[in-house]
């Protein structure tokens, strides 16, 4: 039979060595602008896109990996991240509310309606705690495409070269418990290893 039982010992030295110090805490940037104001910010980032190499676009009726959106009149959604940062964009009717975590930038960012969390949450207490998820499909047969049942009409062409399957890592940010942030900060086709956890 299993020993199920929890440690909480063990929990309470996790949580504890997940608090953040002052200087260990990332930027928090959120903001909104106008829907015809969207090329603008793009622009605005495109000199972080070396740090931020994983560009995720999401159109009404389809989702791409690629350096720029196809049809942006269309886009809904976008995560863009890497070990630089995790820009987030959300269409909502029209405008676009937008939030990044990640390593400090200076960019012109005034006209787009930037907030820094920290000068509004001076006192929050951030934990960040290591995690790994598995994306969606395995890699299967010689054509190059991964594949799976449950997401059939998906294109997935995840970048990355892997014979099986694809990882996100990414740092998940907890306030009192619950989650606030998420970095999302590589895909790969390696699960994340022991020794990467805190």
């Amino acid at each position: 039979m299993n020993d199920k039982s929890i440690d909480f010992e063990q929990l309470y030295q996790k949580m504890e060595q997940a608090k953040l110090a002052q200087e260990e805490r990332p930027t928090i940037l959120g903001g909104e602008f106008s829907a015809e104001r969207l090329n603008d910010f793009l622009s605005v980032w495109r000199a972080r896109w070396d740090a931020m190499p994983y560009r995720i676009w999401e159109h009404i009726s389809f989702i791409e990996f690629a350096d720029a959106p196809k049809q942006p009149e269309f886009l809904q959604r976008s995560e863009i991240f890497g070990e630089g940062g995790h820009l987030s964009l959300r269409r909502d009717g029209n405008r676009w509310l937008w939030h990044y975590v990640g390593e400090a930038v200076a960019l012109p960012l005034h006209g787009f309606g930037a907030t820094d969390f920290w000068e509004v949450n001076p006192n929050c207490q951030l934990r960040r705690y290591t995690e790994s998820v598995i994306l969606w499909s395995e890699k299967k047969g010689s054509d190059n495409l991964w594949s799976d049942g449950r997401v059939a009409a998906a294109q997935l062409n995840y970048p990355v070269k892997s014979d099986g399957r694809v990882y996100l890592h990414f740092w998940r940010y907890t306030e009192n418990g619950q989650t606030a942030f998420v970095w999302h900060r590589k895909l790969s086709d390696q699960p994340l290893r022991e020794e990467d956890k805190p």
